[in-house]
């Protein structure tokens, strides 16, 4: 065992110096044991902390709309920075593994703050299939992938599903994005969402129309169901609406 160990131990050596990993926010080289990000921008990226207390203004822009249990952003999203760079990457430019790797970060974040250790099921917020197609895949779903090995809950990609290729919200205005969310998503598995209790999970919160949206369907659709949301980022209005 411990000769197949040191076999193990050489490879990743050689690996490591043939092919070193870099950061995926500044570029330095790292180790494989930092999941991609280095411990400069891991200090320097801007934390909402908002997993750390219910209290938040995420979760409370969903005041008197849901019933929500816990809901929080990871860090905030703001313009020219370094961390929105980063997510137009894993969402545009095919490189999942950003969005996987932030995930399992965040995972930890939410483990360790003990509000989330009750999660059966996350759902990643559904795009459209035509949209799905356009990209590759479905950003949310590689977030809620690490998300759960940090929680050790289960993913269900299929249990709700978009019903409109709605355009992008990054251009609309605040009221225009709340038009229509109403039925823009529909639970087809509501029989797997009994009794349990969700963790939606999403990449960038801005308005929380989007956000909103699903998490109505499955509240209709399965009452009996708990729900808690996570967004990776937050845009920094949320705090003065």
């Amino acid at each position: 065992m411990s000769t197949l160990r040191s076999i193990v131990e050489l490879y990743h050596d050689i690996r490591s110096l043939l092919f070193p990993e870099c950061c995926m926010v500044c570029g330095e080289h790292i180790s494989s044991t930092m999941h991609g990000i280095c411990p400069r921008c891991r200090l320097e990226i801007p934390v909402t902390n908002y997993w750390l207390r219910d209290d938040n203004p995420a979760k409370e822009r969903f005041d008197g709309l849901l019933p929500i249990v816990h809901g929080s952003s990871f860090f905030f999203y703001r313009g020219n920075s370094l961390w929105r760079t980063l997510i137009h990457r894993f969402k545009y430019g095919g490189m999942w593994q950003m969005a996987y790797n932030l995930g399992e970060w965040y995972g930890a974040e939410l483990k360790a703050s003990e509000f989330y250790d009750d999660i059966d099921v996350i759902i990643p917020l559904p795009l459209h299939p035509i949209k799905t197609l356009k990209r590759g895949y479905n950003q949310a779903r590689y977030l809620a992938d690490g998300i759960a090995k940090s929680l050790g809950a289960s993913v269900d990609s299929h249990a709700v599903r978009r019903t409109r290729n709605n355009p992008s919200q990054a251009r609309r205005k605040r009221r225009e994005r709340w038009e229509g969310v109403d039925d823009l998503f529909r639970v087809t598995k509501p029989e797997r969402l009994r009794g349990k209790h969700i963790l939606v999970v999403d990449d960038v919160m801005t308005s929380g129309a989007t956000l909103y949206g699903c998490m109505l369907a499955i509240h209709t659709a399965v009452p009996d169901a708990r729900i808690s949301f996570a967004t990776l980022a937050v845009t920094q209005y949320i705090s003065h609406l």
